[in-house]
Formats: C-alpha cells, sequence, structure tokens
C-alpha cells in the first residue's frame, strides 16, 4: 500500500513532485506538443487534470530557475529531443480560472489585475530593457492595473515581445481555463461585449506573433471560430473526440487499477467501474482523477465527488428550458444504462446560440463531461455524428436529482416530495392527491407552467420525482400500451407491488374545460386506450390510474384504484 500523500486540490506541478505526492506520470504530454503545432487548444472537462499539466509545462520550459530536477525518473527524461527544451524559454503563464465576475466591467479589471501580474514576474527583466518611451508608459500602464481596454488587448503580445527582445529566445504562452470568462459572460448578459476584447487579447497573442515558440491553451469548450477564434486559423484543436493528447488527460483503466491497488481498494474495482468509468477521451477509456482521488482518500466511499464541486447551474438551466423532446430523451438514457441516442457532432459551440438548438446543448452536455461518446461514424455528406449516453452513476446522479435542486432552490423542500413519494407507494391516494396539489400551489410560482410548455413542464416534474424510485421501479414515458401510448407508468420490479399510470391534461378555455372536466377525460382516455395491458402483461395484479389536470399553476389529481 501506498504511503504517499495523495494530491487532490493541489495542482501546482513543483508543490507535488517536491512533497513527494502521488502522481500519476503525464510527462509524455510535453514530448508530443514539441513535437505538435504552434498553437494547440485542448479543451476538456472541469477536474480531468488541465491545469496541472499546464503548471507541467510551466516549469518544464521556464528558464527562471532549473527544474530539471523535478523530472528525474518521469517518462520524458527519457526523451532525449524534448529534453534539450527543458529551461530554454521565457514562460508567459496565464490563469482565467477565477474570471468569473457578474459585469464586464469586474470582468476587465481581473484581466487588467491578472496581465499586470505577469509583467510584475518580469519586472526585473522589464527594468534592465531598453525600452522605447512608448514602450514605457505602456509598460508602467499594464503594471499598475490601468491600462484601456485596447492597451489590454495587445498586452501579451507585448509582453512576448520584449520577453524575446530580452533573452533571445521565443516565448511560450499558457492560458489555462481561457473559456471561464466567456461562460461568466454569457450567464450574466455581457457575451458580445466580452468575445470582442478576447479575440483581440488572443489573436495578439497567437497569431502571426514572430516571437512565439509554442502556445497552449485549455478550457472546457472550444469556442466556435466565428466568435473568440476569428482569424486564428493556426491553431491545433484537439477534442476530446480527437486520439491526439487523449491519454495525457484523466486517468486511464490502468492508471486507475493501479492507484486503486496502491491505496487497497483493488477488491472495489466493480464498484468503481459502475461508479466514475464511462468516459470516452479518443477511444481511450478515462476516468475522471478528482473523481479517483477523492475516492481513494475517503478509503473507497462511493459518492458524487465531481459533481459535488461544482454548482452545475448553466447544465441545469440547459435542462430545464430545453425542448420536451431532449427531456424525453434524456429520460430514455437515464432509464436505461445501455441506451444510445445519436446526434450530430458539432465542437463548435458558439455561447450565444447554446438554447437555439437541441444539437448545441446536446455537443454542451458531452464536452462538458454530463454525456459520453461511444462511436463517431461520418455521413454520406461528411457529417459526423456520435452515440451518445450517460458516462456512470456518479453522472446519473446528477440528472436524477437535477429536478429537484430547481424545486429547492424555489422553495420547495425535498422532504416534502419524499412525503408524496411515500403516499404513493403507500397506496393512500387520497393523501398524495391533497400533498401533490398543495405543493404545486405552493412552489410553482417560482417556474413558468404557462404556455405550451406546460404540459412538458408537469411532466418533466413527475419524472423528476419519480425517477428517485428508480432502485426499485421502471420509469417509462410515452410509450406502446393497448392502444395508446400513456404519458408515464411506475412499474415495480417485484410484481407484489403496484403500478402507476399517470396521464396529465392541460384545461382547455376554448373547449370550457375544468380542472375536473380535464381529470375526467384523462381517466376516461386511460381506460380506453387500456394503458394497463402493458402492466398486466407482467404480472402485476395491482394498478392504480391517475389523472393530473392543471390550469397554470393550479392542479387537480383524480384517480381509480
Amino acid at each position: 500500500m501506498s504511503n504517499k500523500q495523495l494530491p487532490l486540490g493541489t495542482s501546482d506541478f513543483k508543490s507535488v513532485i517536491d512533497e513527494d505526492l502521488y502522481y500519476v506520470d503525464k510527462t509524455a504530454l510535453i514530448s508530443d506538443l514539441i513535437k505538435g503545432a504552434r498553437v494547440t487548444l485542448l479543451p476538456r472537462p472541469r477536474r480531468f487534470g488541465k491545469t496541472l499539466n499546464m503548471s507541467m509545462l510551466r516549469y518544464f520550459f521556464s528558464n527562471q530557475q532549473d527544474y530539471r530536477y523535478l523530472f528525474d525518473g518521469l517518462s520524458v527524461a527519457g526523451d532525449s529531443e524534448a529534453m534539450e527544451h527543458c529551461g530554454q524559454y521565457p514562460v508567459i503563464f496565464l490563469s482565467f480560472k477565477d474570471v468569473k465576475q457578474r459585469t464586464l466591467d469586474s470582468v476587465t479589471q481581473n484581466l487588467r489585475i491578472i496581465l499586470a501580474e505577469a509583467f510584475e514576474r518580469y519586472s526585473s527583466v522589464l527594468e534592465q530593457s531598453t525600452l522605447t518611451e512608448s514602450e514605457v508608459h505602456l509598460v508602467q500602464a499594464i503594471r499598475s492595473a490601468k491600462a484601456s481596454l485596447t492597451e489590454l488587448a495587445g498586452s501579451i503580445q507585448v509582453l512576448s515581445r520584449l520577453l524575446h527582445r530580452h533573452y533571445q529566445q521565443p516565448v511560450v504562452i499558457i492560458i489555462d481555463e481561457y473559456d471561464m470568462p466567456i461562460n461568466s459572460a454569457y450567464n450574466h448578459g455581457y457575451y458580445d461585449e466580452l468575445v470582442g476584447f478576447l479575440r483581440n487579447l488572443l489573436s495578439g497573442a497567437f497569431k502571426d506573433n514572430p516571437s512565439l515558440f509554442k502556445g497552449i491553451l485549455t478550457g472546457i469548450l472550444r469556442i466556435g471560430r466565428e466568435s473568440i477564434f476569428s482569424g486564428l486559423n493556426n491553431i491545433d484543436v484537439c477534442t476530446l473526440t480527437n486520439p491526439r493528447y487523449s491519454q495525457h488527460f484523466g486517468f486511464s483503466e490502468a492508471e486507475t487499477e493501479k492507484l486503486m491497488y496502491d491505496y487497497g481498494l483493488a477488491f472495489e474495482q466493480d464498484a468503481i467501474r459502475t461508479w466514475y468509468n464511462g468516459y470516452n477521451f479518443g477511444g481511450i477509456t478515462t476516468y475522471n482523477p478528482w473523481s479517483i482521488i477523492s475516492l481513494a482518500m475517503n478509503q473507497g466511499e462511493l459518492a458524487p465527488y465531481w459533481l459535488n464541486t461544482s454548482d452545475n447551474v448553466l447544465v441545469r438551466d440547459l435542462i430545464a428550458h430545453a425542448p420536451y423532446a431532449l427531456k424525453q430523451e434524456l429520460e430514455m438514457l437515464l432509464n436505461d444504462e445501455n441506451a444510445v441516442i445519436r446526434k450530430p457532432l458539432d465542437e463548435h459551440v458558439v455561447f450565444r446560440d447554446i438554447q437555439r438548438s437541441t444539437d448545441t446543448i446536446w455537443n454542451f452536455l458531452l464536452f462538458t463531461g454530463y454525456l459520453r461518446y461511444q462511436d463517431k461514424q461520418l455521413g454520406p455528406t461528411g457529417e459526423t455524428s456520435v452515440a451518445l449516453s450517460i458516462p456512470n452513476q456518479e453522472v446519473r446522479y446528477f440528472y436524477t436529482h437535477a429536478i429537484l435542486e430547481w424545486f429547492k432552490e424555489g422553495g420547495a423542500k425535498p422532504y416534502e416530495l419524499l412525503a408524496i413519494l411515500d403516499f404513493l407507494l403507500k397506496q393512500q391516494l387520497e393523501d398524495f392527491a391533497e400533498a401533490f396539489e398543495q405543493f404545486v400551489e405552493q412552489s410553482f410560482s417560482y417556474f413558468d407552467v404557462t404556455g405550451q410548455a406546460a404540459e412538458s413542464f408537469y411532466h418533466a416534474f413527475v419524472l423528476g420525482m419519480l425517477v428517485q424510485l428508480q432502485q426499485t421501479h421502471q420509469i417509462k414515458s410515452n410509450r406502446e400500451s393497448g392502444f395508446g401510448r400513456y404519458d408515464v407508468c411506475l412499474i415495480p420490479n417485484d410484481t407484489n407491488k403496484p403500478a402507476f399510470v399517470f396521464e396529465f391534461k392541460k384545461v382547455s378555455h376554448r373547449r370550457q374545460e375544468t380542472l375536473q372536466s380535464a381529470c375526467d377525460a384523462a381517466l376516461k382516455q386511460i381506460d380506453e386506450k387500456n394503458y394497463v395491458a402493458e402492466l398486466q402483461a407482467r404480472g402485476i395484479q395491482i394498478v392504480h390510474s391517475l389523472a393530473i389536470a392543471f390550469e397554470g399553476k393550479k392542479a387537480l389529481v383524480s384517480f381509480i384504484q
């Protein structure tokens, strides 16, 4: 068993090596990047080792101190060609991971501070260098965090030029989590303004910069060319569907098994696969390092470690406001671990269009780690599609709890939902109806349940509530049964337990319906269409039919015992 401390939360490569923390060797990334393109973008989901890898690159290339000892005994040390580059270049290292303020002014001021610190790291060099009068004024403005946006947009290019001139060596520019400000800008409504600034900043750094040796960027997404990378046609983008560089992010099957063995958890391997396996990076089975290290630190206790590191707001909001068809397909993936859906692959995500296209949402969920792809297929006209599924139990946990979290934020308490389910399972249908109606009246004021999407909203809510029972029941939706399609069916694994068929009806004022008449129509439909046929074929003797009629934020439940 290993006695080494695990590096959870330690993203500084030097600290990992100097403190002799447990390290899964990813230094072969250095060799591949040296042989690769001049500028490389490596998008990966969060917590897959991006920042630690960027820190590793920073120490390897930096000429500020002798860091060669950090790589003794590691993979790159055996590559003599790569080691010729060790310690040879000035490095500009920027991290945008904390640039997520609510206003454009706050974000640009934060960027001013980050770029001022980058200049400050080379203060002695800048003070020794012979600068023109205009360069002196510009450097002073940037170092004091008072540069205009125009001056700031050219700051990386200016620093690389000055360092190149001083050291007579080109620079390495590393930007970690480059897209965090864009995510924040999308969430808080200043997307277009910020994208224009970042386009100029990155173009100055990476496009036709004669002072550049290598440029490396990481983030979660490849932002669309028409926005952030407009004009930057020299970037080699290797997303998680590309086989190149895939082995350098996340833990492989072998690396995971070794870590589990080193910490005495090899006997838990099957459970670990169920909970954390499932990602596919360029055809390589990949585990989330954060989850695996957290699991080892907690002596094998299975929990959703990765999901607990983020508020998941954007993902939950996208699903909450997604079209009904997308929610149905997600529900199918959730209820069947072997289910897949095939969708077009689009690696150019444009944030401002993310809610306009279901294909964009599917791709967003893939590249942020909430879905995995199983294969890629090239269509007859050149389009690429991928088969998507839910990666593992950890991510499945997110989907099954997402709707509960939405209502929790709206003021509803989770135990109220659990009490409603308890009434249902105990066949206390009067209590279920009263509790459900009361819950809707008290909680749905926080949500838009009007218009054409209202029925989809109720449908999604009931599915989200029932999915808490997936350990003991099957939850099916819009399936053929008898002579039609029921809305939702809750089917017990134990045929001696009761099953439930749900039908939803929106009150039609045009037909002068009431909540009661809509419920009556729903129950009649269940009976006439013989929706209980599937359940009876399974040998289930007890079946309850429930109608839920709704009118805006009011609901009525009727049932047949």
